[in-house]
């Protein structure tokens, strides 16, 4: 991400198709499709936010990407898919 002092990193993720988990200084985005998913799912389930962080920590673990905020990414993943769904 090209961060330029005219949009902040929200903005400039937004742009990109990426939904940041808080509006100032994100730590963490995700793609509007995999919120766009979750978000179709639990139309149809009971919405689980803690299944899907385990579910994508052990994704990203089998395909060795890195994931320096283990543990840390279910209160991310709820706040951005709360405002995701509200917007």
């Amino acid at each position: 991400l090209d961060i330029c002092g005219c949009r902040g990193a929200a903005e400039q993720l937004v742009a990109r198709s990426y939904f940041p988990c808080a509006p100032k200084a994100p730590s963490m985005a995700f793609s509007f499709a995999l919120l766009d998913l979750m978000s179709i799912h639990s139309l149809h389930v009971a919405p689980n936010v803690t299944a899907w962080s385990e579910t994508l920590e052990s994704f990203w673990a089998r395909g060795r990407l890195a994931n320096k905020n283990t543990g840390r990414l279910r209160k991310r993943l709820g706040m951005a898919l709360t405002w995701f769904q509200v917007l």
